[in-house]
């Protein structure tokens, strides 16, 4: 994201305002301090701080144009939405496929121009296919197969600003562009070409032969140029330099972000099935590789020449947001949530968030946290809060249970970034095999009865059983027909897991007790 200038500084979050997600959601993108939201067929925009509707409008009534899905993007106040046409009409069902261009203001909500692309007409010839490739600083760049050329639009009146012809006999298949650069992976004859041009003036910048296989992409973010294949990423510095090479035996869908002193490259690679983390030094070429789930990214972004990254917070329900050197790799707490959430963009007004499990679009910005280290990632609720999982069933209780059973406590402590002296885990472990392991685990301990509610939707979102069982003392417990000593457990803004105790009524039971554990240690 380009729009926005400094970003939320990093602390305790804070909500600005929560509105209901259409289940039809394709993109948000920040034009200073207005957000615009495009959902079906509606277009809209939103006070970034307050979440108050300024206008909207429906796509249909634009030239007939359909939702736009996936790409947006914008430079100074103007967005582009590309619009993927599927390429069939009334007349002829093999109509070539392309992207409709729709441009307005995004601070007003002012339609500017729109192309249409890829149909036919009946009184008029078919408008020339258009393959979207991105903004630069105020140019929307396509590319026109037909003709063989890479073009450079103005924002403001699609007036046409530069033409970059392909070489001769050589086909365009996929780009990318930002404000750097263009990048076009050209066939000519036998050879596969990366191409890349200044995305200012349509200069040759340079050109290297590759061999992707499969269905190749292309990725372009501050410069830097990524070509994804089958098998492979390849890294590119604007200057033609290779910064970064994966090769795997699987695929491994990947994505890049960047800033003008590092990348960052995350991707799942399917033979190993692990997350792959690499940080490039743009300066010196230095890689650093990771596995490690600690760098296992869920989402990451590049705003203000930082990178960001979400990933979960150990074995919790929880997300946080870091940012990442792009040089060392080195992760410094941003936010937390109590839930998984998928950051959706940030700006100085607001950081914006979708919450999967309540359907919820949310902006907050953030307060400073207090001296205590760990205060970041627990969203604020003091150490206290967070109760010694072990202590919840006393050694009392499981005699009462199992009274042939020796069971010994063995504590699993939280992620360091909370910074606690008691463990948020813990398996009850009996001197005999005949006798079940039980867990236990603190899912999060918070003070926010919505937040709380995030957690346990989440939790239960594979259970088909949704009533729930009283505890007593407000408390409530949640199973699953078909594991019936899985419990998900609330009890005031704390939320347990409870695995493995062998029956349903054993499982109420001990339930109670991790409840009146729990009120104990208050």
């Amino acid at each position: 994201m380009e729009n926005g200038g400094a970003a939320v500084p990093g602390g305790i979050r804070s909500l600005l305002w929560k509105v209901k997600i259409p289940e039809d959601l394709s993109n948000t993108v920040f034009v200073g301090d207005v957000l615009v939201v495009t959902h079906g067929d509606q277009i809209e925009g939103r006070e970034a701080d307050t979440g108050r509707l300024l206008w909207s409008f429906g796509v249909s009534d634009s030239n007939g144009y359909s939702p736009p899905e996936e790409r947006i993007g914008v430079t100074g106040d103007y967005v582009v939405a590309a619009i993927p046409r599927d390429g069939k009409d009334k007349t002829d069902e093999e109509a070539p496929r392309g992207d409709g261009l729709l441009t307005f203001n995004g601070r007003t909500g002012a339609l500017l121009w729109t192309l249409g692309s890829g149909f036919h007409g009946s009184d008029t010839p078919m408008p020339p296919l258009v393959t979207y490739l991105g903004v630069g600083e105020g140019n929307v760049l396509i590319h026109l197969p037909a003709i063989g050329v890479v073009r450079a639009l103005d924002v403001a009146d699609g007036r046409r600003r530069w033409d970059s012809p392909l070489p001769s006999g050589c086909l365009g298949q996929t780009g990318g562009a930002d404000r750097w650069v263009v990048a076009m992976l050209i066939s000519c004859g036998r050879e596969t070409r990366l191409r890349v041009l200044s995305a200012s003036t349509g200069r040759w910048l340079w050109e290297q032969e590759v061999f992707p296989l499969g269905d190749p992409l292309v990725m372009v973010a501050d410069g830097v140029v990524g070509l994804e294949s089958d098998n492979a990423l390849n890294v590119y510095d604007a200057d033609g330099r290779q910064l970064y090479e994966h090769v795997a035996e699987h695929a491994c869908p990947c994505s890049l972000v960047a800033t003008a002193t590092g990348v960052l490259v995350v991707g799942q690679d399917d033979y190993r099935n692990s997350l792959l983390t690499a940080i490039v030094d743009r300066r010196s070429g230095r890689v650093i590789e990771s596995e490690d789930e600690s760098v296992s990214f869920m989402a990451v972004q590049a705003l203000d020449g930082r990178i960001y990254a979400t990933r979960r917070l150990g074995e919790l329900q929880s997300s946080i947001v870091v940012t990442v050197d792009p040089v060392t790799g080195e992760q410094t707490p941003v936010v937390a949530f109590p839930a998984p959430v998928s950051l959706l963009g940030m700006s100085r007004y607001a950081l914006l968030f979708a919450s999967v499990s309540t359907s919820s679009l949310a902006a907050y910005t953030t307060v400073p946290p207090s001296a205590d280290p760990g205060a970041t990632a627990r969203g604020g609720v003091g150490r206290e809060r967070w109760r010694d999982a072990c202590a919840l069933i006393p050694a009392s209780t499981l005699r009462a249970e199992f009274p042939e059973a020796h069971y010994t406590p063995v504590a699993r402590p939280g992620p360091p970034e909370l910074a606690l002296d008691t463990p948020v885990g813990c398996d009850l472990v009996p001197g005999d095999a005949r006798h079940p392991v039980i867990t236990i685990d603190i899912r999060w301990a918070g003070t926010d009865k919505d937040e709380t509610e995030d957690v346990l939707q989440d939790l239960m979102a594979r259970f088909d059983e949704k009533k729930p069982i009283p505890l007593g003392h407000g408390a409530q417990m949640y199973t699953n027909s078909a594991v019936r000593d899985v419990a998900i457990l609330r009890a005031g803004d704390t939320v347990v897991r409870m695995d493995g105790a062998g029956g349903h009524e054993v499982t109420v039971r001990l339930a109670r007790q991790v409840v009146r554990g729990l009120r104990a240690t208050r």
